[in-house]
């Protein structure tokens, strides 16, 4: 029996899963982080180590292709020193953006836009084999509506009201209490010293605030929903859909956080655009099935 390994490096983990060739699951792998652009060695390490445990646990069957989805791999940046240590297992890989990955998985290979909002966010689309991307510029260019920017605009609401000498809103004094704060000042220090995870890890807070009925939550959080609307919308004009179009969303911010999906569909739907939405979640490496059927690497 013949098989390919779908590799998908996120922040958090590594997960490699094998498929057979009618894209059945025959053994998955899981290992560290995999984001290559934060630590390289570590990433190598744990995307190996994930496809090891596959190919182990189907020991005498023969894997084909390896099909890796890692964030930044398009830009360069330790390319050559990734496939130099994906060299050891004698097998074609082909090494894509994450985001291509996870297209061709919630889209199944097919034509449409992937919008996904996280921590960051992206929209990533396909049409006659091009592919083009709108957004997925990181948290310091970018980044319009994921959980780190509705964190970020929660702030600068905090500071503008501080600045201007309004009371402290409800929403400010619940995010201060949150992360053990006194002052809007103090955001300072905690905005420029924490990671952008750790910063994104307030937008529970922000939507449970808003689900009972605080106003400034609530604004943004709709907002964040027109900016992801606005950046899927960009990538349609972009690539010349006609007719109807696939459309698959993914990611927590958008398909977990009521004001933020409700604002986008309502965006989405004003445009005018004739939409077929998907939101079934599966597994990012489920797009190694699609693009090795396709032909793709």
């Amino acid at each position: 029996m013949t098989y390919i390994i779908g590799i998908d490096g996120g922040g958090t983990k590594t997960e490699a899963v094998a498929f057979d060739t009618a894209g059945n699951v025959l053994a998955t792998g899981l290992s560290g982080p995999g984001k290559v652009l934060v630590n390289f060695e570590a990433a190598a390490r744990h995307t190996t180590d994930a496809v090891r445990q596959c190919m182990d646990k189907l020991f005498g069957q023969t894997c084909t292709h390896l099909y890796l989805g890692l964030a930044g791999i398009d830009s360069g940046v330790y390319r050559d020193e990734l496939a130099e240590k994906l060299q050891e297992f004698g097998i074609p890989f082909c090494m894509l953006n994450d985001a291509q990955l996870a297209h061709a998985a919630q889209l199944k290979g097919k034509d449409g836009i992937l919008t996904i909002a996280g921590t960051g966010s992206v929209s990533y689309g396909l049409k006659d084999g091009r592919f083009e991307m709108v957004g997925g510029w990181g948290h310091l260019l970018g980044d319009e509506g994921s959980g780190y920017w509705i964190a970020i605009e929660s702030f600068k609401r905090m500071i503008g009201d501080h600045d201007a000498g309004k009371p402290v809103s409800t929403l400010s004094a619940r995010l201060l209490k949150e992360l053990g704060l006194v002052l809007p000042p103090d955001i300072k220090r905690f905005v420029y010293t924490e990671a952008k995870d750790r910063i994104a890890s307030v937008v529970p807070v922000i939507a449970q605030l808003a689900s009972d009925g605080d106003r400034v939550a609530a604004e943004v959080l709709t907002a964040a929903g027109n900016r992801l609307a606005d950046m899927t919308l960009s990538l349609h004009v972009r690539l010349g859909f006609e007719g109807e179009v696939l459309l698959a969303m993914r990611g927590g911010v958008l398909t977990q956080i009521g004001e933020v999906r409700e604002a986008f569909l309502k965006r989405v739907d004003a445009s005018g655009l004739q939409v077929k939405f998907l939101d079934d979640e599966v597994s990012a490496t489920l797009g190694a099935y699609y693009l090795h059927v396709a032909g793709t690497g």
